[in-house]
């Protein structure tokens, strides 16, 4: 029996490759071979995957996180392609929100991205590539467009800070600074859901509460995004990946002329997923908490339509599971494993997440087991 285990990372607790190795040590034995596959959400895990997956290095850089403090970062490179891996989150993530006054969006900068690809430009990449989740932004961008030299100015002329609050005080944006290695370069943007800048699936409405902003204050955000993408997009309709990051896949799309794919297409090259799925009888994948957003693109869901067009069936290890069963289903999540078994703490369940998992992949084993026996 061969089974590939896909497993996401579980936020705070496990990365992608931790909680794979967890499958592989309950599931592997004589008669079963367990195919491990890191993942990651353009977010955490993303250099550590294509590191460990490509022969990489890791870089570390100083830059600055979204509050303007100087932190030390690390991007992945790949020497023989000349190839930089960049998290947007490891300057600029939702780690470093402590949701007070200096960590709302208004006040915040993705400046930090931007200082990593000048980073990445000093290797003399080729091709950089950034995942955007976990961001903890709601700059449209601005921020790391201002790094890489891009200038924005209100309609009196005068050049504008590059944080959330001034979205809606952009008339004018100047290229004629931006640092020219970026024509130069191929840029290639890995976001995590269908967002679009603006509107009920985009960056102020899908994620701006968990960032800071406060429900009253919604709209008035959202009217400040409409307005930069207004001035940044001119009258282009919006595309696959526009409101991730808080508006950095819009921004780098646009002027770095980035592509943008999901993170599943770009993993699954860098693995080669469609070759390892042959031969497969069992997908293991999951992540923190499977809800219905999870249907919009994540990971676990593109691996399960994968899987199902291959007749493939997929199971889910989940820290919370409030999604709708059949929906999953239909996409090819066959069974959805909650992996806490006792009534018990947010934090405790964190904590003890790789335990948790361990026992539920040992029931699963079991259960597995016996149904084959029944058979």
């Amino acid at each position: 029996m061969k089974i590939i285990s896909a497993m996401d990372s579980m936020k705070g607790s496990l990365t992608s490759i931790e909680a794979n190795r967890i499958i592989k040590e309950v599931f592997q034995d004589e008669q079963i071979e367990v195919v491990e596959i890191a993942i990651a959400d353009g977010g955490e895990g993303t250099v550590e995957v294509f590191v460990e997956n490509g022969q990489g290095v890791y870089e570390t850089v100083a830059v600055h996180n979204l509050k303007g403090e100087a932190i030390e970062t690390v991007f992945g490179w790949l020497a023989e392609s000349k190839t930089a891996i960049i998290e947007a989150a490891a300057a600029a993530g939702i780690q470093f929100l402590d949701f007070k006054e200096a960590t709302h969006p208004k006040n915040t900068s993705s400046i930090g991205v931007g200082e990593t690809i000048l980073k990445a430009l000093d290797k003399q990449a080729e091709t950089i590539i950034i995942g955007l989740g976990g961001s903890g932004t709601v700059d449209g961008g601005i921020g790391a467009l201002a790094a890489l030299g891009v200038r924005f100015y209100d309609n009196q002329g005068a050049e504008l800070t590059p944080v959330g609050k001034n979205l809606a005080n952009i008339s004018s944006i100047n290229e004629d600074k931006l640092d020219s290695r970026v024509k130069e370069t191929t840029f290639i943007v890995a976001a995590d859901v269908a967002s679009t800048l603006t509107g009920p699936d985009g960056a102020v409405y899908m994620f701006g509460l968990q960032k800071g902003i406060l429900e009253e204050e919604l709209s008035a955000y959202e009217r400040a995004m409409e307005q930069f993408k207004s001035i940044l997009l001119e009258n282009e309709v919006d595309h696959f990946g526009d409101g991730a990051a808080g508006g950095l896949g819009a921004a780098f799309r646009k002027v770095l002329s980035a592509e943008v794919v999901s993170r599943l297409e770009l993993i699954a090259k860098q693995v080669q997923l469609e070759t390892l799925l042959k031969d497969t009888d069992l997908v293991v994948t999951g992540e923190g908490k499977l809800d219905n957003q999870t249907l919009q693109g994540k990971v676990p869901v593109g691996i399960s339509r994968l899987s199902k067009q291959r007749g493939i069936p997929t199971i889910a290890f989940v820290g919370a599971f409030t999604g709708d069963s059949e929906a999953f289903k239909k996409v090819g999540i066959h069974a959805v494993i909650p992996i806490v078994d006792r009534i018990t703490t947010l934090e405790e369940a964190m904590g003890n997440a790789g335990e948790n998992l361990k026992r539920a992949a040992q029931r699963t084993k079991e259960l597995l087991f016996l149904l084959n026996s029944i058979d």
